[in-house]
């Protein structure tokens, strides 16, 4: 069976105890879609493999294969024998993710309703309690608030669907997310807490009340907001 990928930090943070255990090309994925996401390697920067083993403390070997295998999950370019670029990022691209996002959730969380039973509710009430429990505030770039909140809000989405079967969906759901999540760390300089907070919290009770017209404009709005905001940054072209 498909297993479902792996959730990565964010934030530069390693989870160095888990790292020990993979082999050096899995590290060196890790790392690079790692800052990819984050801003840290920013889009069209040229990856060139003797400064990337000087940034990592990795081997050539492992580096090259990490960058051929982030060319198909669309972070990486390659340019044939001329080496690899981050890539690009543009208005365009995030409106069509935006877009297949709100199908890949909606649909993620249809399923996740009809198929959902007694522990998958208890579990979407205590993410979004955990949730709750964040002081709000509006927190810019990744401030220790800030990796808490992302954390938790991951933490809840990933619940809310939680009670789908289908696994190729949610993978395909939760590639989405992680490569959306790049476009709001480079183009976002911070969220409102409060709001964000309210619309988990409406999300919780459609799911519980297995109102999934309510849930699905829910989702629908939420994209479409995250959207307006980075066309509104003026970011992109």
């Amino acid at each position: 069976m498909l297993d479902r990928i792996n959730p990565l930090p964010f934030d530069g943070t390693r989870d160095l105890e888990a790292e020990a255990t993979l082999p050096l090309t899995q590290v060196a994925l890790r790392r690079l879609r790692d800052d990819i996401i984050c801003g840290k390697l920013k889009p069209g920067m040229r990856l060139r493999v003797g400064k990337l083993r000087e940034l990592y403390g990795i081997g050539a070997s492992p580096l090259r294969e990490a960058l051929s295998r982030l060319v198909p999950s669309g972070f990486v370019v390659s340019h044939d024998r001329r080496g690899f670029t981050v890539a690009p990022i543009s208005l365009r691209e995030f409106r069509e993710l935006t877009d297949v996002r709100k199908l890949l959730e909606k649909e993620a969380a249809r399923l996740s309703l009809a198929e959902g039973d007694d522990a998958w509710e208890s579990h979407v009430v205590a993410a979004l309690h955990r949730v709750m429990k964040l002081r709000s505030s509006s927190a810019g770039k990744m401030t220790p608030a800030m990796k808490e909140w992302e954390d938790l809000n991951e933490a809840f989405q990933e619940t809310l669907v939680s009670g789908c079967s289908s696994v190729w969906l949610l993978n395909f759901r939760r590639a989405a997310y992680f490569y959306a999540k790049r476009y709001l760390r480079v183009c976002l300089s911070g969220v409102a807490m409060r709001d964000l907070q309210k619309d988990q919290r409406a999300m919780a009770d459609a799911a519980i009340a297995r109102d999934i017209t309510k849930l699905q404009n829910l989702i629908e709005n939420q994209l479409e907001r995250a959207y307006r905001k980075i066309e509104a940054s003026g970011k992109l072209k």
